[in-house]
């Protein structure tokens, strides 16, 4: 709450980046796997996390906003394991705001460890973007395992809806 304010905003950019890894690190046992899984499947390319909700309120420990009162709607986030290939005919010819992260998802995308790292562009309602590479947690043969028993069986074909309050 200290980083968010009355005003529910996150000013600094090291408390966006500290407000990201919270997320991230709140969601890994879920997402990471999901990705390594899409991985083995399309080959290269990076998760895309999208939130209907801004960067601030996501951040925040429980749905309780600085004000007091409850989050008016259920926080959650929309991952998708996408290929640079995708992300330019689907993403970018629909949202010219994503269009100006390619140089650096791309950068990301190239040079990524697959066994140790995963490549993350994501995107909140009030409008930030970030591009970052994480470091795979749990690890790599984790991942494998996991993925195979969250997703194994089809569930992971199409994007993958995490509600935040209910992990």
């Amino acid at each position: 709450y200290k980083n968010v304010g009355e005003d529910m905003m996150i000013i600094f950019g090291d408390d966006k980046d500290t407000a990201r890894q919270d997320i991230l690190s709140r969601i890994r046992f879920y997402a990471y796997p999901y990705a390594i899984h899409k991985s083995l499947k399309t080959g290269r390319g990076f998760l895309f996390f999208q939130s209907n909700t801004s960067l601030a309120v996501l951040s925040l420990p429980v749905p309780i906003l600085s004000n007091g009162r409850k989050c008016s709607s259920q926080r959650s986030v929309l991952l998708h394991w996408l290929t640079m290939k995708e992300y330019d005919s689907e993403v970018c010819m629909d949202d010219f705001e994503l269009a100006g992260a390619r140089k650096d998802l791309k950068e990301a995308v190239d040079g990524y460890d697959e066994k140790a790292e995963v490549p993350v562009l994501m995107r909140f309602r009030c409008g930030h973007v970030a591009v970052g590479i994480a470091p795979l947690v749990p690890d790599y043969k984790l991942c494998i395992m996991l993925g195979k028993e969250y997703y194994g069986s089809g569930e992971g074909d199409g994007a993958l809806q995490l509600n935040i309050d209910d992990m």
